[in-house]
């Protein structure tokens, strides 16, 4: 049976497929051409990545990720879902599950998501499971940190969950993947309920998520 990971790996592709080269997403000034580069570079060439945020590099960077935008796009996302390459550190056991569960389902809303009249997938309860425990530990926290307010977050029939602690504040309630929606800052594509006083609501829908 395929991880949670690699089935949203192949969810994402096909979507890719479906949508086609310079589709719109909800990554900001990125068509699904540049997502499908951006995402081979990721597993393949992590180093890209790096070099961009070096500032003598950054040219090099600009213009390997120019290069595989010029792939052909059906290329592009049959690298993508074949998976990572053996020499890449997201093919290490273990690392592809960890690092991007998450990623491969912000990303195919990302394109599924950027089209009208979309909706929600139905996915399985085990993967809904999987996101919660990814986004209520951690790494939740972390995307809640720019939040300066008390914030907890509840899925539908359950107990709130407190990631930043304190009184008042809001709730930020919705199935798993509507919440990392929200945390990957795709605010107005996830389906959630902010709990909360007025006040408190509009801060907290004006504090910046991970985009």
């Amino acid at each position: 049976m395929p991880s949670h990971s690699a089935a949203e790996r192949q969810a994402l592709a096909d979507a890719l497929t479906e949508a086609g080269p310079g589709a719109p997403t909800l990554c900001s000034g990125w068509t699904t051409t540049d997502l499908a580069a951006h995402l081979v570079l990721r597993e393949g060439r992590p180093h890209v990545r790096l070099a961009g945020g070096i500032a003598p590099l950054k040219s090099w960077a600009a213009q390997q990720e120019q290069d595989h935008t010029a792939r052909p796009y059906a290329d592009l996302v049959a690298t993508f879902r074949n998976g990572p390459p053996r020499v890449s550190p997201f093919g290490l056991p273990g690392v592809d599950e960890r690092a991007n569960l998450l990623e491969h389902f912000v990303h195919c809303e990302d394109v599924r998501r950027a089209v009208p009249d979309w909706q929600p997938r139905e996915l399985p309860g085990e993967r809904q499971a999987a996101f919660w425990k990814t986004i209520s530990g951690v790494f939740g926290k972390l995307m809640l940190r720019r939040a300066d307010m008390p914030v907890s977050l509840q899925v539908p029939g359950g107990q709130p969950t407190e990631m930043r602690k304190g009184v008042g504040g809001v709730v930020l309630t919705g199935e798993p993947g509507e919440i990392a929606m929200y945390l990957f800052g795709r605010k107005d594509h996830a389906r959630v309920q902010i709990i909360g006083s007025e006040e408190q609501v509009a801060r907290f829908r004006a504090a910046p998520m991970r985009t």
